[in-house]
């Protein structure tokens, strides 16, 4: 009995330090982000700090070992947010192309081909969101200071406003029309250059 218990004691601290060798080689330190719903996410330092927010806040406070309360952030946004920086982080710190044959053009070519797999995933990831939730992100994006995510978020609501008329556009965001039809010919005619077809 005291055998297997030892055994046991010394697998389930394996398990432990396999566990934390794993984390290092992750992502180094985590920390931990509270949302607005206060659900708690551990991300890496590495991925935390693409946002400029965070990362300030973790240079001028050393805050890899407290919880960092995001009181504008909701949950499904900050879920959102982490796999977009989590995705970058780890591209920018994957190990270039070791092969010594290898021309000196094709890190360059290596570089371009990892930028356009990213964008197609910055892509995919915005496209996947509802649009309650690609809102929130946006927001959330902007509070971050998370510039790459911003830009695909508002990407995403160019193209869906694009070759749109008014109507579809408020139909499209919900959007009431506060004009009376005076009010709304007026400007039609003050601003018919932008009426054109």
């Amino acid at each position: 009995m005291a055998t297997e218990k030892g055994e046991k004691g010394a697998t389930e601290a394996e398990k432990e330090k396999g566990a934390a060798a794993a984390k290092e080689v992750a992502g180094g330190k985590e920390i931990t982000l509270k949302s607005s719903e206060e659900e708690e996410f551990r991300v890496s330092e590495e991925a935390a700090k693409l946002s400029s927010l965070l990362a300030d806040m973790i240079k001028d406070k050393g805050l890899a070992n407290d919880v960092i309360p995001l009181p504008k952030v909701p949950s499904r946004a900050l879920d959102t947010v982490i796999k977009y920086c989590t995705k970058h982080a780890n591209a920018a710190t994957k190990p270039a192309d070791s092969d010594p044959s290898a021309a000196a053009g094709s890190s360059s070519a290596n570089a371009a081909a990892s930028s356009e797999d990213l964008e197609k995933w910055d892509r995919e990831l915005v496209d996947s969101l509802g649009q309650d939730a690609l809102y929130d992100l946006m927001l959330a994006a902007n509070y971050l200071d998370i510039q790459g995510l911003l830009d695909a978020t508002c990407q995403k609501v160019a193209d869906m406003i694009k070759g749109k008329t008014t109507a579809q556009i408020r139909a499209t965001f919900n959007i009431v029309n506060d004009f009376t039809e005076a009010e709304e010919e007026e400007i039609r005619r003050e601003y018919a250059w932008a009426f054109d077809n």
